[in-house]
């Protein structure tokens, strides 16, 4: 029982823990096995039916044998997940060091990191600087037929795009006649016009269709570039790897290892359990047997001088003397004596 309640207690919180089902389910079907083995075991045992023991006892020892490879099988998952917890922590405190997990997860120093960084951030300021640099020049400009920028711009001026780092490559705010990059695109359609067969515009406007959707495709560029190129570089130097290790080292390892000694110590007393009682439902299957053997040894001849009776399959009565040279059983004396 006490190894039935271990063995539940411990299922519950590793299966919360693992997410893993069909452990938690195989091991509920031994412990209800082993159950209902029991209740039935002992059932039987009182109607003394001699060859559903010999089955039942089989199905004990089968059952002794599930537990215990179950155990064993726990035991190396139980290893297994020490070790990896191990290396997992060892990773963490170092990672540049030679680990475990420091030739599976390969990564690179600050320095390589930041200097990564950096370039991407010229790289989107000479993005901006080339879409401001259209703006300025095509987009807002009054040229005249003859120049080569011409096609029919006029209207309101078109807002520059917002560079998102100064010289020295620090965030900086957007300036009140800057658009950023996430609102580039809803602000400029406005500045669409109609455009005809030979690619002038024919009514108010900044930017044809065509220009319009090459600016919205380097304004995502951009975006991609500023937004998403920290979460690149912590996975190349491993911070977001190294995040994620240490909380699971830190939240599920020693839950994880407390909910797998609970099962194993479950199974092992469920194990011991059976075995126990199959040694004894062993004995008492023999018992009728041993007294048979003991009740014919003890088939002796009884001296009158010691008892003054007569035995009831005595007969006549009369005949009893001092001496009785009756062979009685021992059963038949005691019943006898009862009488």
């Amino acid at each position: 029982r006490i190894g039935c309640i271990l063995l539940s207690v411990g299922q519950g919180e590793f299966h919360g823990e693992a997410l893993d089902t069909l452990k938690r389910s195989t091991l509920i079907a031994v412990a209800a096995v082993m159950l209902v083995l029991a209740v039935v075991g002992f059932v039987r045992l009182i109607l003394s039916n001699e060859f559903f023991v010999c089955r039942f006892v089989l199905s004990g020892w089968l059952l002794v044998a599930i537990t215990f490879i179950l155990c064993g099988v726990f035991i190396i998952f139980h290893n297994a997940m020490t070790d990896t917890c191990t290396a997992m922590n060892e990773w963490v405190q170092n990672p540049q060091a030679a680990t475990t997990l420091s030739d599976i997860l390969p990564c690179v120093d600050q320095s390589t990191t930041n200097k990564t960084l950096f370039q991407s951030k010229e790289v989107v300021n000479d993005i901006v600087n080339v879409v401001n640099t259209y703006i300025y020049t095509f987009a807002n400009a009054n040229p005249s037929r003859s120049e080569f920028n011409y096609y029919n711009q006029s209207g309101p001026l078109m807002p520059p795009m917002c560079y998102p780092f100064d010289s020295q490559f620090n965030d900086r705010q957007c300036a009140a006649q800057e658009v950023s990059m996430a609102n580039a695109s809803l602000v400029w359609q406005s500045y669409i016009c109609q455009v005809s067969s030979l690619g002038y515009c024919t009514r108010v406007g900044r930017v044809t269709p065509d220009v319009y959707g090459q600016l919205v495709a380097a304004v995502n560029e951009t975006y991609a570039l500023e937004y998403y190129t920290p979460l690149l570089l912590s996975l190349q130097d491993c911070k977001f790897v190294r995040d994620t290790v240490q909380e699971i080292t830190s939240t599920y390892c020693h839950p994880l290892e407390h909910y797998l000694q609970l099962i194993n110590a479950g199974l092992g007393l469920i194990s011991v359990g059976v075995l126990l009682c199959l040694v004894l439902w062993i004995l008492y299957a023999n018992r009728p047997q041993r007294e048979q053997v003991f009740a014919n040894k003890l088939r002796l001849p009884i001296k009158g001088n010691n008892f003054s009776f007569c035995s009831k399959k005595a007969s006549p009565p009369n005949n009893c003397n001092d001496t009785v040279t009756n062979h009685v059983p021992l059963s038949d004396t005691i019943a006898s004596i009862v009488h």
